[in-house]
């Protein structure tokens, strides 16, 4: 009888098994859109849909009326360009108001 040593392929009933962890829950795939291949395999993700901007209320002065209305081509006009459709619309509202003062 040999102390200590078991035959090759037993267990003694103090040996377990090893464990292996659980897996952590996988997380949703996202696409890295600094990878275009990524881009490329992930499919696009719907936008939320643009809300319609609400009608117009008329103020009973068409110049004032017709200059607030160029803020609805806000939503076809690049972001770079809004600032200057903006300014042109201040800048006819505080004409208007020159020319009601003056």
């Amino acid at each position: 009888m040999t102390v200590g040593r078991l035959p090759l392929g037993t267990m003694s009933e103090q040996d377990e098994p090893p464990t292996v962890p659980a897996k952590p829950a996988e997380e949703p795939a996202v696409a890295d859109t600094r990878d275009p291949a990524a881009a490329q395999a992930m499919p696009a993700q719907p936008a939320e849909p643009a809300q319609a901007a609400p009608a117009a209320e008329t103020t009973g002065d068409e110049r004032v009326d017709q200059a607030v209305s160029r803020l609805a081509e806000l939503d076809a006009t690049p972001v770079h360009e809004h600032a200057a459709v903006v300014e042109a619309v201040r800048r006819s509202l505080q004409d208007t108001l020159a020319e009601d003062e003056g």
